[in-house]
């Protein structure tokens, strides 16, 4: 509080010292503003107008910042140029400065020098204005507080819904979709409704064992691979055939179940050693004979068309 005095007696003294000048001869200009008076927080503009002739200099002592106690500078200070006519330059000395309490505030005087076309210096003292800063009044008498009001509620708009009832139809279209898919591959039917004609067991198992022969595995010492095709192939074509579980199945149960089929002694003999040298292969690591790896797939392809054409023969005599 003391500074801010002695700051205010100290622009006095200046502008006192600038009024003896002036008395003594001296030139003397006012600085301007932009307003009379603001409310606090208000911006108001300080210019310092400033005019040569062509041929003439000038030079605007740079006010200190803060000007002044308690006034903020927003914009600092700077030159723009107004008008050249006639030979005249007009330019002005600008600040854009703010007050965050009330009252009056005095800005410093500022010193122009104008050097002119014979070489002379004139020294030009600007008077400080004023700012004035009101407050804003309250009518204490009747102000009535509010509480802090709850948060605007907009109501939903139907392009924000638009796009929910988007995203439901989309899912509501896809399970539609899986549904129906499930449905008809369990009626055996395709998506649209039409009957899925599968291959009959036996073209099935002809058809892998054939892919399997031309895969030359066996030739290739992948015996476990070899063997593992061969009898899930069998496996398929017994499962399809006699509809028993012989994928889950290990050797000795399929071969159990198989005892009451009807399959020729001799034929179930051969598929047994068929059985047993691939589980040798696939879980003892056995290596078979050239003659064992030649005889898997025609003994396989031999008990696909014996037991298909039994089943031929036993729906004719029924």
């Amino acid at each position: 509080m003391k500074r801010r005095y002695l700051l205010t007696i100290l622009i006095l003294f200046l502008s006192v010292v600038a009024l003896s000048a002036q008395d003594n001869g001296g030139p003397q200009y006012k600085s301007l503003l932009s307003r009379d008076s603001i409310l606090i927080g208000d911006q108001i503009e300080w210019r310092i107008p400033v005019r040569i002739s062509e041929g003439e200099d000038y030079y605007i002592e740079r006010p200190d910042e803060p000007v002044a106690p308690g006034v903020e500078t927003i914009k600092g200070f700077h030159i723009d140029t107004i008008s050249f006519k006639r030979g005249q330059l007009e330019v002005e000395g600008r600040m854009t400065l703010t007050v965050f309490d009330s009252g009056s505030f005095f800005l410093p005087p500022v010193i122009v020098h104008i050097e002119r076309a014979d070489g002379s210096v004139d020294t030009l003292f600007y008077d400080g204005p004023i700012i004035d800063v009101n407050t804003i009044q309250i009518d204490t008498a009747t102000f009535v507080p509010f509480d802090i009001k709850g948060q605007i509620k907009y109501p939903v708009t139907f392009s924000e819904i638009l796009l929910w009832i988007g995203i439901a139809l989309v899912v509501a279209l896809i399970i539609w979709f899986i549904v129906r898919a499930v449905k008809r591959g369990r009626e055996g039917r395709s998506f649209f409704g039409r009957p899925i004609v599968k291959d009959p067991p036996h073209i099935v198992a002809l058809r892998s064992l054939e892919k399997i022969r031309g895969q030359k595995l066996w030739q290739n010492n992948r015996h476990k691979q070899f063997y593992t095709a061969v009898t899930d192939t069998l496996r398929v074509y017994i499962s399809d055939r006699y509809h028993i579980a012989a994928m889950e199945q290990t050797s000795n149960e399929m071969f159990e179940e198989l005892k009451d089929k009807e399959i020729d002694p001799s034929l179930m003999e051969r598929l047994r050693e068929l059985f047993t040298t691939a589980d040798f292969v696939k879980f003892a690591k056995y290596t078979p004979s050239i003659g064992d790896n030649e005889n898997a797939i025609p003994t396989a392809v031999r008990f696909v068309n014996s037991t298909f054409l039994q089943e031929i023969e036993k729906e004719k005599e029924e």
